[in-house]
């Protein structure tokens, strides 16, 4: 099957979107897993390149990549999901990161200026808490001995947010195991990243990751690789001879020397001269720069990554919206989806439920004013099963309690006397008060007695002759549009589309 066809294909619980990626033996696409009533997680999925004459290696790699990376829970490894197969293809469920891999970070980070020293160490420290978890890896039958054996820029990605993650587990080797997808003479993984004794065929172990560990901190933190030559073989001779590597000091003036120790260290040619393990080479760089660590370390790696990447952010994230789109359109046409309820019509649903509750009521059964103002308020279409009796109610309510005070102002002759004596008639004695109370105050009610004459014209014009019906509101889909090319190969998206999930 082409790599077109397979374009919004869907393996198992996965939709393909669009390839980003490209390696020895497979092919990473970014795709999404579809749930119910419309959920959708971007995940990114790993297949087999067909037509390879090893596929049945290759399919015994990928299937012990799983095995070990399954096993991992860590937040500086991505996390995979689960390995499946779809009409015979086997595939690999992974995290999708939303971030860029560290050699492009680096590359970018040369044109304005350089990775400061900090950054670097808080990048590669996070990839050594990854390999320590790794390292430490366990099943039933007791400890597993994985080694990366690939530890590079290409396999660490680095989120927008600043979290290195380590990748790339298909070559990875469980010592402890017997069993092995490597051939008796065959080498795996990059030469210029490689442990001397991982180029002479010796056993490895933790020790070999960290000496990789070591060649990335040096890189970033120099600008150049500690064994860079002109050709492979040359590559080889620097690393597997007994010299030592040039200090990073000859290289930058102001190298901190406490920095350089630690990674002279890392870089070793006697396994035996190295750091025992990843975490004890994380603990020495956080005693030799602080200041990478912490709170402030964090501030700077954010603040590193939006100056250096903040504009791929914002275009990546775009790429992969129209990818989305893209395939939801080729979704509603082909009517294998529908279109979803939309965001506006749920609200409104949401506020018919609330409108519809009835008021609060206080302890003489009498509805409070707030709850009285909140009803009338509402929308005609939303309230009780006969608005009119409610709005005639508030008008009578509303001139029963004004009408007697525009009848007899304060003051009048009525108001002071209740019995209704004609004017001029004689009052019977009584003993004068030696204080007049105040008038007490008026019951709440529906409607308060201050009503301004504006709100009574409002209530008056809101009883209708006839209560009608507000018709449903329709459901709005997005508009149709036909997938393009962009959106059905990889060629308009390599470029923001491509963590280098099988370099």
């Amino acid at each position: 099957m082409s790599e077109r066809s397979l374009v919004h294909e869907t393996l198992g619980r996965y939709q393909l979107l669009v390839a980003v990626a490209r390696g020895g033996m497979g092919q990473v696409w970014l795709a999404r897993l579809k749930g119910a009533r419309g959920f959708n997680k971007l995940v990114a999925i790993k297949t087999l390149l067909p037509g390879g004459q090893d596929l049945a290696r290759f399919e015994s790699m990928l299937a012990e990549e799983a095995r070990i990376a399954a096993l991992i829970q860590h937040a500086n490894v991505v996390h995979t999901m689960e390995l499946g197969e779809h009409d015979g293809m086997l595939y690999l469920a992974m995290e999708w990161v939303d971030g860029e891999p560290l050699g492009f970070l680096l590359e970018r980070a040369r044109e304005r200026g350089g990775m400061p020293r900090a950054v670097a160490v808080a990048l590669v420290s996070q990839v050594l808490s990854g390999l320590h978890a790794a390292h430490e890896l366990a099943d039933e039958s007791g400890p597993l001995g994985v080694v990366h054996r690939d530890v590079s820029p290409h396999n660490i990605l680095v989120t927008y947010e600043g979290v290195a993650k380590l990748l790339d587990f298909g070559i990875a080797k469980a010592t402890h195991q017997t069993s092995s997808t490597t051939e008796t003479g065959e080498v795996k993984g990059k030469f210029s990243y490689m442990a001397p004794e991982q180029i002479l065929g010796n056993d490895v172990d933790r020790r070999t990751d960290v000496f990789a560990a070591g060649i990335v901190l040096y890189l970033l933190t120099t600008g150049r690789h500690p064994f860079k030559h002109h050709n492979t073989a040359a590559v080889i001779h620097a690393i597997t001879t007994d010299q030592p590597v040039a200090p990073p000091s000859s290289i930058c003036d102001d190298y901190p020397a406490e920095l350089e120790q630690v990674l002279l260290k890392a870089l070793e040619k006697d396994v035996d001269e190295r750091w025992c393990s990843a975490e004890e080479m994380r603990t020495a760089l956080e005693r030799a720069m602080p200041e990478a660590f912490g709170d402030g370390g964090r501030s700077t790696l954010r603040a590193f990554m939006e100056q250096t990447v903040g504009d791929r952010k914002l275009a990546r994230r775009e790429a992969v919206r129209r990818a989305q789109l893209s395939a939801d359109s080729r979704d509603i046409e082909t009517g294998s989806r529908k279109v979803l309820q939309t965001a506006a019509q749920s609200a409104s649903s949401l506020r018919a439920i609330s409108i519809s509750e009835p008021a609060p009521e206080d302890a003489e059964g009498r509805v409070s004013a707030e709850a009285g103002r909140r009803t009338l308020a509402a929308p005609r279409a939303k309230r009780a099963h006969a608005p009119w009796l409610v709005a005639a109610a508030g008008v009578l309510l509303a001139l029963g309690a004004t009408l007697p005070r525009a009848l007899h102002p304060p003051g009048s002759l009525a108001t002071a006397n209740p019995r209704g004596v004609a004017a001029g008639a004689p009052l019977a004695l009584s003993p004068a008060p030696v204080a007049s109370a105040p008038p007490p105050s008026p019951a709440p009610s529906l409607v308060t007695p201050a009503l301004p004459s504006p709100a009574a014209s409002v209530l008056t014009s809101s009883v209708p002759a006839a209560a009608p019906t507000r018709p449903p509101a329709r459901s709005k889909s997005l508009p149709a549009k036909k997938p393009s090319a962009k959106g059905t190969s990889s060629s308009g998206n390599d470029d923001l589309l491509a963590p280098d999930y099988a370099h």
